[in-house]
């Protein structure tokens, strides 16, 4: 900030710096500070201070004689001399707490140094101990040396021998006395190696400790992560689908359209269609009582024939009385008679071929008798075989006529079952249509989203948060990279502070609705496409409509979004409702309640479904069963065109909402970092949002008083009448700090707010009523505001659009 920055006001002083004559030190007191430094200082000095030069009755006379300067020039001397005597005493005190240090330091060295001088006494007195033994090792040899001395001549290499040994023993003794005392400064030094060693362990274990900890918290992290994406893939899976029922539901919108023309037809037949429903039921049954009577007479001459095949059967029973109760037997007496007849024939062809004629005669009687039996009994098989086949033929049809009987009693208990049956589903139906509930998948969600899903909290810094998105969002979508500039994602971050209604503008392909979808993905929040189609005129389009006759709310997307935000399982996380192509139709009438919500306070914000609410318990998160709150939690992004068939936003939708207007997707100059998944809890959002409006709250106030004295303020509205109003001011005391802690500009803010709220068609530019000079001052006022208030660089966003109008109006547009 430059010249709106308040400055701060002087420093007042707390008390009097110097002492006016009547406070002077009086020379009781003047003496009094030199007896107390004379007694201060000394104990310092060897000797006692002379006491006749401390006459206090002299220095009290003298004092009393002096004259006012003198007498403050010899106070000034008493204070730097009682003052140096302090210092005196506390510089004596402070070498003397030194010294008292020395001493205990000497003390435990002089304990260290005799506990080396009690060790080297050891050492001394063992070297002493080899020494006398050596000595007494020496005199024995000289008593031995002197009891040889006869044999000298003989024994000189003997001695020489001897005198060797001694050197060696000698060397070998101070070897030992060397070898111990290195032995000594070793072990020494093993153990001060071995004490640093431990202590560099003790050092090294905290640091050990933590970077466990941090692997274990790391592998927690990783175990976190990749159940967090097993369940993120699992809600992308069940995203899919439900992206896939969408389309489906909008697929069967066109039905719905002509189901609801259809809808009046019902709503006449409704009072009599419980009266048709009987008067079918009655139809149904009185057709199966036919039926049934058709089924009964089928059945009376099932009987009548089967009576019938009982008297053939009699017949048949009788006939077999009579021939025997075998036909068996019939058979193989046949056979028996046939076998006899070839035999007999062959007798014949015998007693012919011995010439027998007399026999010959009498056998071809035999023969012809036999015959004839043959025939006879033949025929009367045939008759037998005849009759059996009847007789079977008609126990078949009595037992199939015994099947269809039961067939028919089966099917006419079961046409009566069903009578009943379809009797007591339409009661059912009837009862069902007036019992079940109004939200049906209001009621599921309140089943189903019952586990609350686990969110993180966003970083500290929003710049931080702008970074880590533009990583996130750049990978959002699979097949493409998206990129969005810091500056865009600094202002829309402005805007979720600022304001629920969010407007995407700008030339197709600019990325419009990926920045929604990707953010949504970014963040881990949901997102509810919902394609606004040409004749919508009221909110029914938009959240649905309650159905009279079959006592059911249609809930459509926007209502399931809405109550989905509210649920146990979703409520900390972030929701988006994209309302795609927005101003097919005019916002300002199907989305007119939603503007008149946004205005209230968070508490407040109701919007109503339907006049009553249903007779059972309706969903629990709705108030009274027919109001749905408009949660913080959730944003409207709308994306639009403008062209012959889109309509134009109005003030009162433009001025509610945060408008961004995309540029064409730029390819960044390097890639962008993959991170982890991540769901970010939209309660650390908002209190994120809050802390930086309050730390930055006296800096937009003094920014906002600048701008309303300024010649813009003052030009807009006497030229132009336009004023800022209550409701810009309070959007900028949210959207401006919130800009600034993302790593933007205070003028990138202000320059935007400006250039969406007034820099506008219908506002200041794109007018028929002002001329390019108007807008001449306009710039003029805009540059000499921007420098007052010691704004960085130049309003780009207003200027461009106000210049474009100057050169429209130059042409004669």
């Amino acid at each position: 900030m430059g010249k709106h920055k308040k400055a701060a006001p002087p420093v007042r002083p707390t008390g009097s710096t110097a002492a006016s004559p009547a406070s002077a030190t009086r020379p009781s007191g003047l003496l009094n500070k030199l007896f107390a430094t004379r007694e201060q200082t000394a104990p310092l000095l060897p000797e006692a201070p002379p006491d006749t030069a401390w006459d206090e009755t002299q220095i009290r006379t003298w004092a009393a004689s002096l004259s006012m300067p003198e007498h403050e020039q010899f106070a000034a001397w008493v204070e730097q001399f009682a003052s140096w005597g302090t210092r005196l005493k506390d510089a004596h005190d402070r070498s003397v707490s030194a010294g008292r240090a020395l001493e205990a330091e000497r003390e435990t060295l002089q304990g260290r140094l005799s506990e080396e001088s009690a060790r080297l006494a050891a050492d001394r007195a063992a070297f002493d101990i080899e020494q006398a033994q050596q000595r007494q090792d020496r005199a024995e040899l000289e008593t031995a040396r002197l009891a040889l001395a006869g044999e000298r001549e003989t024994l000189d290499e003997q001695r020489l021998a001897v005198v060797r040994q001694q050197e060696a023993l000698t060397r070998q003794a101070a070897e030992l006395r060397g070898q111990i005392v290195l032995e000594r400064e070793a072990s020494l030094q093993t153990l001060r190696q071995q004490v640093e060693e431990l202590e560099q362990r003790r050092d090294r274990l905290p640091a050990e400790i933590v970077q466990h900890r941090a692997v274990l918290l790391d592998r927690a992290r990783e175990d976190v992560e990749a159940l967090k994406a097993g369940v993120q893939a699992q809600e992308a899976v069940l995203h899919e689908r439900e992206l896939q029922i969408n389309a489906h539901e909008l697929a069967l919108e066109t039905r719905d359209r002509k189901l609801a023309m259809n809808e009046e037809l019902l709503r006449v037949r409704r009072g009599s269609l419980t009266e048709e429903i009987r008067e079918e039921c009655q139809r149904e049954l009185d057709e199966a009582l036919r039926q049934s009577q058709r089924l009964q007479s089928r059945l009376d001459k099932a009987h009548e024939h089967a009576d019938r095949l009982q008297q053939e059967l009699d017949e048949f029973g009788e006939l077999r009385d009579r021939i025997g109760d075998d036909p068996q037997r019939l058979f193989d007496e046949l056979d028996a008679l046939r076998q006899r007849n070839r035999d007999l024939d062959r007798q014949v062809q015998e007693l012919l071929a011995g010439g027998a004629e007399e026999d010959a005669s009498q056998l071809r009687l035999q023969r012809d008798d036999l015959q004839q039996r043959l025939t006879q009994a033949e025929q009367e098989l045939f008759d037998l075989r005849r009759r059996q086949s009847e007789w079977q033929r008609s126990v078949t049809e009595r037992e199939d006529w015994q099947k269809t009987r039961k067939v028919l009693e089966t099917n006419r208990a079961l046409l009566q079952g069903a009578v009943s049956q379809l009797q007591q589903d339409v009661d059912d139906l009837l009862n069902r249509q007036q019992q079940k509930t109004v939200f049906p998948e209001l009621t599921r969600m309140d089943a189903e989203l019952t586990v609350r899903v686990h969110t993180d909290p966003v970083p500290d810094k929003l710049s931080q948060l702008v970074d880590e998105l533009q990583c996130r969002i750049a990978h959002a979508e699979k097949g493409k990279q998206l990129y969005f500039r810091k500056e865009e994602l600094q202002l829309f971050l402005g805007g979720l502070a600022m304001s629920q209604l969010h407007v995407f503008q700008g030339i197709s392909g600019t990325g419009k609705t990926s920045l929604a979808t990707a953010f949504a993905k970014a963040v881990g929040g949901v997102c509810t496409t919902v394609p606004v189609q040409a004749g919508w005129r009221d909110r029914a389009d938009l959240i649905g409509h309650y159905n009279a006759f079959e006592k059911r709310y249609y809930e459509r997307n926007t209502l399931q979004a809405l109550y989905r935000a509210q649920t146990e399982a979703d409520s900390d996380r972030l929701h988006i409702v994209l309302l795609d192509e927005m101003n097919l139709s005019r916002p300002e009438q199907y989305f007119a309640e939603f503007l008149s919500a946004m205005e209230m306070g968070e508490s407040d914000r109701w919007i109503n479904l339907m006049e009553s609410g249903p007779a059972q318990g309706g969903p629990k998160h709705l108030r009274d069963g027919r109001d749905i709150k408009l949660t913080p939690n959730v944003w409207f992004i709308g994306t639009a065109n403008h062209d012959e068939t889109t309509n134009a936003f109005a003030d009162k939708t433009h001025d509610r909402a945060f408008v961004l207007e995309l540029p064409r997707q730029e390819r960044p100059e390097s890639g962008l970092r993959r991170l982890k998944p991540v769901t970010w809890s939209h309660q650390s959002l908002v209190d994120r949002f809050d802390v930086v409006c309050r730390e930055l709250t006296p800096q937009i106030v003094d920014l906002m008083a600048f701008i309303n004295d300024s010649e813009l303020t003052r030009l807009l509205a006497g030229t132009f009448g336009l004023g800022w109003g209550n409701r810009l001011e309070r959007q900028m005391m949210r959207f401006v700090p919130v800009v600034i802690d993302a790593g933007g500009s205070e003028a990138l803010a202000v320059d935007h707010l400006l250039s969406s709220r007034m820099f506008r068609d219908g506002k200041v530019i794109g007018r028929h009523d002002v001329g390019t000079d108007d807008l001449r001052q306009v710039e003029e006022a805009l540059l000499k505001m921007w420098e007052d208030c010691e704004l960085d660089g130049e309003p780009i966003r207003c200027l461009t659009p106000l210049r474009r109008d100057i050169q429209r109006l130059e042409r004669g547009g």
